[in-house]
Order: structure tokens, then C-alpha cells, then sequence
């Protein structure tokens, strides 16, 4: 985690208001957008632009966007997400619109030529003095605000008065906040947890599964929880059918299927990521058994005695 003071660049201090610091960069997305080049209309048919964009595209992808300063630790396995208290005008230096999804935030164009998803190891928050201090240390409802005060009024204080830039409808923004509440409350619950139960990043397998994940958001959407735990449980229970019956490997497969498509949905619809989540799990076992065994020691079939 990143301590001390830190310069900051003022977004509001000094200025008009809603008028746009001259050292931070405005327009397309860019870099920051992981999701290609999309294009969504605002009000009158404008096209939208810049951070108010990928606010929605994030919202629309079962992601948040919110503003702040990202930087990689030296393995560069992890990221600190700074941003500013609630009630204090300027934005960290380095700030830029971040996709945040569950406990992963996506860099982009960072030093080094850094680009990717990592897990966020830490939110910090710039105080009144200049100084920087982890939001684990705060109450659940002061680190709520914080992550509402980055989200999209941010957004819209980041782009400024750009010319020929579109602006969110009422059903857009109704959008947008509803990501915010569904992701940064469960992610202001997380507290100093982030620290205790990030995992490394999986590489090219994390990649891969993200695909997958967002395959599924595309075809099955996003159910009310209610209705898409009961049918994911459902198909659990005919899982365990299937192979409590000793039923065939293609039904036991076609059960499994549902089983592992489901779990990713269950991942959009709380906005989480399913990699990190596996690398949580899997890392979890891992270290539970080097501590116990001081080894790997994978549980094995008991054998009937004869």
C-alpha cells in the first residue's frame, strides 16, 4: 500500500464548478475501456464520450467505473485503487476512469505499459492534508461513500464541458447507479479483507475464463438472484441424481454443464469475477494443505478393504 502524502490535481478547488482540470485527460475511453469500441447514444441522440461512457458500457457489462488512481505493486499481481474522500475536491494524481468488477480492477496504458485485470489489494483514500491511508481502517458506511463520491458524479466532473460531448439519459443513469449500488456495497463491505483473500492472477487461464464469463452474460443476461439460485441449485440437485443413479457419462456430463453455466451467471448477476473467485478457492486449498502437510497432498478415494 502506497502511505504518505501524495500531490494531488484539484477538481473543483480554483475552478468552476464542474469545469475540468487542465492535467487530466478527456474523450474516448481509450485505454481504460476493456470492452472495445462501442458507441452509445445520449440525450438527443448525441453520442456519449470519455468516462460518462464507459460508466454505462461498465454498467451494461455487469462492471462499475469509478474514478481514481490505480498503481501495481512491484510484482505487478496486484493494484491499489486510491480515491478521493467525499468531501474533498481534488482527484489523486494519476487519476482515470477504472472498470472495477467484484474485487478486480482493469489498468490501463499504466507505467511500464501495464494493461489488465488484477485484484484490488487496496482502496486508499486521499485525506484533507494531502495524505493517503487505506479505507480498511474506516467504517463500513464512510468507505460506502467514498466509493459513491468516485462513481458517476465523478465521471461527469472527470470529462468537464467537452464540446459536442453527449450526456446520459434518465433511463442511462438509472442504469449506472444501479451498478454502483450492487457493486460498491458489497465492495465497501469487503473492508480489509481485500488484503486477506486476494489470490494471484491466473494468466492466460484467468483470460480465458473472463471469455467465458462474459459469453454467459451475453446469452443467459442477468436474473433476479432469487430465481437464478433456485435454478442453479436445481440443477445441482439433478446432478447429484444423475450421479448418486450411477447414470450415463452424457447425462452426467449435461448435468455438469448446467452446473459450471451457472456458477458463471451467478458471478454477473452479484458482480464478481469468476477467475479471481477460482484463484481464491484454489489458493485457499493450496495453502491449507502446505500448512497442514507442509506438501501437497491431494484427498484420494478411500479404498474398501478386501
Amino acid at each position: 500500500m502506497t502511505t504518505g502524502s501524495r500531490k494531488t490535481s484539484s477538481r473543483g478547488t480554483g475552478a468552476a464548478a464542474g469545469e475540468l482540470p487542465t492535467d487530466l485527460p478527456t474523450g474516448s475511453p481509450g485505454a481504460y475501456n476493456p470492452y472495445g469500441a462501442d458507441v452509445r447514444e445520449g440525450v438527443d441522440g448525441v453520442p456519449l464520450t470519455g468516462a460518462v461512457l464507459l460508466a454505462l458500457l461498465a454498467a451494461e457489462h455487469a462492471d462499475v467505473c469509478v474514478i481514481g488512481a490505480l498503481t501495481a505493486d512491484a510484482a505487478e499481481a496486484s493494484y491499489e485503487l486510491c480515491l478521493a474522500a467525499p468531501d474533498r475536491n481534488p482527484f489523486p494524481v494519476g487519476a482515470r476512469p477504472v472498470v472495477v468488477r467484484g474485487t478486480v480492477a482493469y489498468g490501463g496504458d499504466l507505467p511500464g505499459g501495464l494493461t489488465g485485470w488484477l485484484p484490488i489489494r487496496c482502496i486508499s483514500v486521499v485525506e484533507h492534508d494531502g495524505s493517503v491511508t487505506d479505507t480498511a481502517g474506516r467504517v463500513e458506511e464512510e468507505r460506502l461513500a467514498i466509493l459513491r463520491e468516485a462513481g458517476l458524479a465523478a465521471a461527469e466532473v472527470y470529462d468537464g464541458p467537452q464540446e459536442g460531448g453527449g450526456r446520459l439519459t434518465d433511463v442511462q443513469r438509472r442504469v449506472v447507479r444501479a451498478a454502483e449500488e450492487e457493486t460498491l456495497v458489497p465492495l465497501a463491505k469487503a473492508g480489509g479483507r481485500l488484503a486477506e483473500t486476494f489470490a494471484g492472477a491466473l494468466g492466460d487461464e484467468a483470460v480465458a475464463l473472463r471469455r467465458i464469463q462474459e459469453q454467459c452474460r451475453d446469452l443467459y443476461g442477468r436474473l433476479e438472484p432469487e430465481r437464478a439460485l433456485a435454478w442453479a441449485l436445481e440443477e445441482l440437485g439433478e446432478l447429484s441424481q444423475a450421479m448418486r443413479r450411477d447414470e450415463s457419462t452424457v447425462r452426467v456430463e449435461e448435468e455438469l454443464g448446467q452446473v459450471l453455466v451457472w456458477a458463471l451467471c451467478l458471478a454477473n448477476i452479484t458482480r464478481t469475477d469468476a477467475a479471481h473467485a477460482f484463484a481464491k478457492g484454489f489458493t485457499a486449498e493450496r495453502d491449507r494443505q502446505l500448512r497442514k502437510h507442509g506438501a501437497i497432498r491431494p484427498y484420494r478415494r478411500e479404498v474398501p478393504s478386501c
